[in-house]
């Protein structure tokens, strides 16, 4: 039958939704299909009346209501894709739609119109792991910023305003809020969530009452990002006096909505979770996922009591983190709607109805209009007005959210923003968009923590810690100052104020001033004879461009006390104890378009200095100094990338330098040669390499892990601490881990003459 429901018809369908604990015997099985035959053609004779659908509903005043209740999980939450596929091919009618966390995120997308099927195409182009990790991606970063990464790459970062302030979540969601803006835009105005195509409701919890909050009003992706918001990895949704984060706490299948919302009939999807093996080991994580999983358990279970019907979606070898296996998750929400055919297909229109109902959906849908102007709020008049003029080429053309999603991604670069979103406004009678720039409620000043652990020499292994500072607009907006401070086997400060010469301007001025200390050692032929301590203390002043957020040029002069000092080892003519003035002029340029700060797989990069020495400890005359590195990454498969980095530097052929001023061996310039085991004043070197990704790590641990391997030929020209002028050369082969608290490097290498080495490191690796 395709018309009415009784609601008898409707409680004895409760009865044989999964998860009935009450398993009915053979006679009461006969019973009950002989009373459905019963009610069926009873339903037919006496057209009981039934609850009216929502005003506007594609309901037809003749049937019952139907609510569908989607329920939270994570990753599972794609299984509800899968549901819908299965309800639409079915010509199921869905009156009103109620969900939680990634149930709300579905429900939401349906609740605009979308059928499961466009609902399906459009997660595809969602990349999950760096929407969860909030992977800001490397190229927007200002170069500023990009400086930051490279100098201090981990995840880890604190601010100091009112005292030290942590983050409120791991993730600010920016990555998350771009996606839930561009399916809430044509809706910006909403009165009311009952007037999108379908009526909608979703779940949060307040942490401020500790209740759960039915969001029926206000922006939809407001709603959408608070009933996504898991405490402690997203940052939550703050409105007026009240905290919002993921409603599963308190209501993960929201069933007592949908009722209250006014469904005759509630279809409520429910998503298993992998069962625990006692004897398996447990991290923290899983320890963790596990007790808050017992918490929402309670909850479902009594929502699940009150569904009429209970779609099984059979997703148990799955975990709430893999977002790799979307398509298989939707498939299994297929199959868990197709065991519920029996059941379901009473509920099915004909085909005429079916049309009816789908246009009057569609005719519901909204369009976006052509933004007339941008307005950006949230952040400083100064600020906000260079915004605009950056997104200025987003006014009268049709809205593209790729270049939108980018453009406000750069903007999050800056390093000032938490999250920056948008919306459509409405002012003197024309469309706009209202950007949101929303700045980092802990910071400023910004911390960056440094963790260095240097095994190039396993046998020394050196710890320092450390942390970068930086306080922003000072002395003017775009103005920083930029400390460094490092503890252990090197220690130090620096500090340098970078000053735009106005707020729109490329040019800028650079004073800064460092003080450090470092272990220096000396080779001869594989074997470490000593090692020393350089210390340097003094400053510079540079004047420069920054060209875009990929390059810089800078000219200036530095002027230093450097000295090194012999504290392991015996008197050697190869290396003196010296002391003395340096100084020099330079001009440096760098180019950085890699896509990533420690090991990138696609973009090239461009480091090079000129500079001359006025100065240097037991130089005879003045020198001239010139060095490039340049690298090029390219990807050729979807997890491999093959590479090619050539480095070389010279003094012109002045040899009466003093210390020698380049440096070859460790593991980034020869690794099976000792740290600056080749010391010279020429050289060049080549690296061809392959990297290979071999896993992708959950979000909350990193990114992912690698294989690197390279082959580096070089020569040292004249190398004081060596007997023969040949080309060293090795092959080198690594094991590279992008954990949230940095690189982790394992790795060795076997060279020429019997060199050899094993090292581990965890820093920057090229």
């Amino acid at each position: 039958m395709h018309g009415i429901v009784h609601p008898m018809f409707a409680n004895i369908l409760s009865f044989l939704r999964s998860g009935d604990r009450m398993e009915p015997c053979p006679f009461l099985q006969a019973v009950f299909i002989v009373l459905l035959c019963q009610l069926a053609a009873w339903s037919q004779e006496t057209q009981p009346t039934s609850t009216m659908p929502p005003t506007g509903s594609t309901a037809a005043v003749h049937r019952a209501t139907i609510g569908l209740v989607l329920e939270g999980g994570g990753a599972l939450g794609l299984a509800h894709v899968g549901v819908l596929r299965w309800l639409d091919e079915n010509h199921i009618p869905i009156d009103y739609v109620a969900g939680t966390s990634m149930g709300g995120l579905v429900g939401g997308l349906y609740a605009t119109g979308m059928s499961g099927e466009e609902i399906n195409e459009f997660l595809k182009t969602v990349n999950w792991n760096r929407s969860l990790r909030n992977e800001l991606p490397y190229q927007a970063r200002s170069f500023r910023r990009k400086e930051d990464k490279r100098d201090y790459p981990n995840d880890l970062e604190f601010g100091l305003k009112h005292g030290i302030n942590f983050p409120s979540g791991f993730n600010s969601g920016q990555q998350v809020g771009l996606i839930l803006d561009r399916i809430a835009l044509p809706y910006s105005d909403l009165k009311s969530f009952d007037d999108l195509p379908t009526p909608f409701r979703c779940v949060a919890t307040d942490l401020v009452s500790g209740k759960a909050v039915v969001f029926k009003d206000g922006p939809l992706s407001e709603a959408l990002r608070a009933t996504m918001s898991l405490p402690a990895i997203f940052s939550p949704v703050r409105r007026d006096d009240h905290v919002y984060v993921d409603g599963g706490i308190v209501n993960n299948l929201p069933v007592d909505v949908a009722r209250v919302m006014g469904a005759d009939i509630v279809i409520a999807v429910h998503l298993e979770v992998p069962p625990l093996n006692p004897d398996q080991g447990l991290s923290v994580f899983s320890v963790l996922q596990r007790s808050v999983g017992v918490i929402i358990s309670a909850n479902e279970y009594a929502s699940m009591q009150k569904a009429d019907v209970l779609i099984p979606a059979h997703t148990g070898r799955f975990s709430m983190i893999d977002y790799q296996a979307a398509q298989d998750i939707v498939q299994v929400g297929y199959q868990g709607a197709e065991e519920r055919r029996r059941v379901l297909e009473r509920f099915a229109l004909n085909d005429s109805d079916w049309k009816q109902y789908v246009d009057q959906r569609q005719a519901r849908r909204r369009t976006v209009p052509i933004p007339q102007f941008i307005e950006v709020t949230g952040t400083e008049r100064v600020i906000a007005q260079g915004i605009q003029k950056n997104l200025a080429d987003n006014i009268g053309r049709p809205v593209d959210y790729k270049r939108l999603d980018d453009d406000l991604t750069d903007v999050t670069g800056l390093g000032r923003f938490s999250r920056t979103g948008f919306q459509l406004t409405r002012k003197n009678g024309q469309d706009g968009l209202l950007v949101r720039a929303d700045e980092k409620d802990y910071a400023p000043p910004t911390v960056n923590p440094l963790f260095v652990i240097d095994g190039s020499d396993y046998t020394d292994v050196r710890f320092s810690l450390g942390a970068r500072v930086t306080f922003h607009d000072i002395g003017g907006f775009g103005s920083e100052v930029r400390n460094d401070f490092v503890v252990g086997s090197a220690y130090g400060a620096a500090s340098e104020y970078y000053h735009p010469l106005n707020w729109f301007s490329h040019f800028f001025v650079a004073p800064r001033l460092f003080a450090d200390s470092k272990p220096f050692d000396l080779y001869f032929d594989d074997n470490r004879i000593a090692t020393f301590r350089q210390h340097d203390a003094g400053g510079g002043l540079d004047f420069g461009v920054a060209i875009n957020r990929f390059s810089e040029l800078r000219f200036g002069y530095q002027l230093e006390h450097l000295s090194l000092t012999r504290s392991i080892g015996i008197p050697s003519e190869v290396l003196h104890d010296v002391s003395g003035r340096q100084g020099f002029t330079r001009l440096r340029y760098i180019i950085d378009h890699t896509n990533d700060p420690t090991l990138p797989r696609k973009g090239y990069f461009v480091q090079s200095r000129l500079e001359f020495y006025d100065g240097n400890p037991s130089a005879s005359e003045h020198f001239p100094l010139a060095e490039l590195r340049t690298g090029i990454f390219h990807p050729i498969l979807k997890t491999n990338s093959i590479f090619m980095i050539a480095s070389g530097g010279s003094t012109m052929g002045y040899r009466n330098t003093g210390i020698p001023m380049f440096g070859l061996g460790g593991p980034q310039r020869l690794a099976a040669y000792g740290t600056n085991e080749l010391l010279t004043n020429q050289y060049f070197l080549f690296q061809p390499g392959y990297i290979r990704r071999l896993k992708e790590l959950t979000p909350l641990l990193g990114e992912n892990v690698y294989l690197v391997t390279n082959y580096e030929i070089g020569k040292a020209y004249g190398a004081l601490n060596t007997l023969d002028s040949r080309l060293p050369n090795d092959f080198n082969a690594a094991v590279l881990v992008q954990s949230f608290i940095g690189p982790v490097v394992f790795g060795g290498s076997v060279g020429d003459r019997g060199h050899h080495r094993f090292y581990f490191q965890l820093g920057r690796y090229f």
